[in-house]
């Protein structure tokens, strides 16, 4: 190919030569005009052909650069036709030898028209556009389509030269962003909350669709200097407040206030906002989200409404409590008090008066109005919950005034009371007197429980014994027996048309005062069970001489 370029630049040479000699001979012996005009067109004439022959060799040039394309290439003449391709697109697009036609499966379907037309093009610019060529591996893939114009020395189009390239891993990488960034937009715009971000000075630059339909206004409303027209006026100052303290540290926000809607009507938010910093520890932009709390503020407020009624009903059920307990307890002490002081009068009005037994009766009635004293300050001390001023003391001891007082009392309306008492029990730490309301409260209870018993006995037995770490005391009562022994515990329950439903409350109070617990069981269609018990000391066996023996010893029976 060289050696036939430098062939007919030699000839050119000749012809040129030759004709220069021709001219100049014939030129200066031409003695017209017309004539040497003649000499000068055929002059022209030959040195066209010349160029002709020169411009033969443009193709096979141009073959060779194609050649070095590092992609697919073509050349097409002054037709528009492909006349030539490089070794890659055969290769590629299994074009065969000495063809230079394209396969139309080549080419993607819905690529073919404009390929078709990108490469028919004559047009005296470049022209670019993508489109999908099948590969070897029987898949399509995108390329980068360049045709530009060549040109001659003259800057004459003497064809056309067409370029591909791969730029297939660009296109999926383009679709991998376009699909990552639909699926972040699906995100800012379904998420349930305002996405707001804001450049270094914390001035709002972005809001997701949901802060705009929350606001009912445009971007450029919502954002920058403009978003504080949103906020409650009573909100603003402490806003601005934490806002700038946040700036200032680059430190998130976390704050919450009201934000008007667009129909007017304010909501609470919680504002969370997050810096993000440069290697510096600068603040370069802020990301925030805005989450609606009206439902849970509100839930709140009416949360705390509640609890404030509750605490005063629960006051006043306190005060309720404590009243009905205080009188339950004074029914006892203030009946003795009566009874003794008529005893008094009784013995005074007699002739002559019996001083010593209206002396004893008076001093009785002293004795019980201490003894209502003292139940209220205890009563007062246990709704109080103050500490208990505790004694050692014998249960069995407290059983027996009880039992005589019981028995004072009711014996005369046939009601036995027996006891069958563990005599080698240790002593307890206990209140004696809040104990004593206990055993009674519990041996009432039982009796007006046996009212019912028409001709069948009324027999009260109360045991004591040691338990596991407890001394536990039973009452067994042959009354009309229990429906629900556990409710029977709770203030204000009863099952009397007079009762207050306090006497068992209040033992199960001062059981709890005192760490220990009671509960009660039903016997079938007659009696009861109450049992009660109470911690030993925790160096137990270290006190009374009798306090390390068996519970398994004698029972003392005393019937009555």
């Amino acid at each position: 190919m060289t050696y036939l370029k430098y062939q007919n630049s030699t000839i050119l040479l000749l012809i040129v030569f030759i004709s220069l000699y021709i001219f100049f001979s014939a030129f200066s012996s031409a003695e017209n005009t017309a004539l040497r005009l003649m000499i000068a067109a055929a002059m022209t004439a030959i040195v066209y052909l010349g160029a002709r022959v020169l411009q033969a060799d443009k193709p096979a040039t141009a073959q060779v650069n194609i050649e070095a394309v590092p992609g697919l290439a073509w050349l097409a003449g002054r037709n528009g036709r492909i006349n030539s391709m490089n070794a890659r697109m055969k290769t590629y697009l299994n074009v065969a030898d000495g063809a230079i036609s394209v396969a139309r499966d080549a080419i993607h379907p819905e690529d073919r028209n404009k390929t078709m037309d990108l490469w028919s093009q004559r047009s005296a610019v470049e022209m670019r556009n993508t489109h999908r060529l099948m590969g070897p591996d029987g898949r399509y893939h995108w390329f980068r389509s360049i045709v530009q114009p060549l040109h001659d020395e003259y800057s004459n189009i003497i064809g056309w030269c067409g370029t591909f390239v791969d730029i297939d891993d660009q296109k999926r990488a383009e679709e991998v962003l376009r699909s990552n960034e639909e699926n972040l937009r699906l995100i800012l715009d379904n998420i349930p909350g305002q996405i707001v971000t804001a450049d270094a000075n914390g001035d709002n630059d972005y809001s997701n669709p949901n802060s705009e339909r929350f606001y009912g206004a445009s971007f450029h409303e919502v954002n920058a200097s403009g978003f504080k027209q949103f906020i409650h006026p009573d909100d603003i100052e402490e806003f601005d407040a934490e806002r700038m303290r946040c700036i200032e540290k680059a430190i998130p926000m976390d704050h919450t206030c009201r934000l008007l809607r667009h129909d007017g009507v304010y909501r609470w938010f919680r504002m969370r906002v997050n810096p993000a910093l440069d290697e510096h520890g600068k603040v370069v932009r802020w990301y925030g989200l805005h989450s609606d709390i009206d439902e849970e503020v509100k839930a709140l407020e009416k949360l705390r409404a509640a609890q404030d009624k509750l605490s005063q009903a629960s006051h006043f059920a306190g005060l309720a409590e404590v009243s009905a307990s205080t009188a339950h307890e004074l029914k006892q002490p203030l009946a003795a008090v009566v009874t003794n002081s008529h005893a008094c009068q009784s013995w005074l009005a007699i002739d002559p008066p019996n001083l010593e037994r209206a002396r004893t009766s008076a001093e009785r009635i002293v004795r019980d109005a201490m003894e209502a004293s003292e139940v209220v300050n205890r009563i007062r001390d246990l709704f109080a919950q103050k500490e208990l001023k505790k004694d050692l003391i014998d249960i069995n001891e407290v059983i027996d005034d009880v039992a005589r007082l019981v028995r004072t009392k009711h014996g005369g309306r046939g009601l036995t009371v027996s006891l069958g008492l563990d005599k080698g029990l240790t002593l307890v730490p206990a209140d004696r007197i809040q104990l004593q309301q206990v055993l009674y409260n519990l041996a009432r209870n039982g009796i007006e429980a046996m009212q019912s018993n028409g001709e069948d006995p009324m027999i009260l037995h109360i045991r004591s014994c040691l338990g596991d770490d407890t001394v536990r005391v039973e009452m067994r009562d042959t009354g009309a027996g229990l429906a629900d022994p556990h409710q029977i515990f709770e203030p204000f329950f009863t099952t009397k048309q007079d009762g207050m439903g306090m006497g068992l409350s209040i033992c199960r109070s001062i059981l709890d005062a005192h760490k220990g617990k009671i509960w009660a069981e039903g016997l079938g269609s007659r009696g009861a069970l109450f049992v009660f018990e109470l911690p030993l000391l925790s160096e137990a066996g270290q006190g009374d001489s009798g306090s390390g023996t068996s519970h398994a010893g004698a029972e003392a029976e005393q019937v009555r």
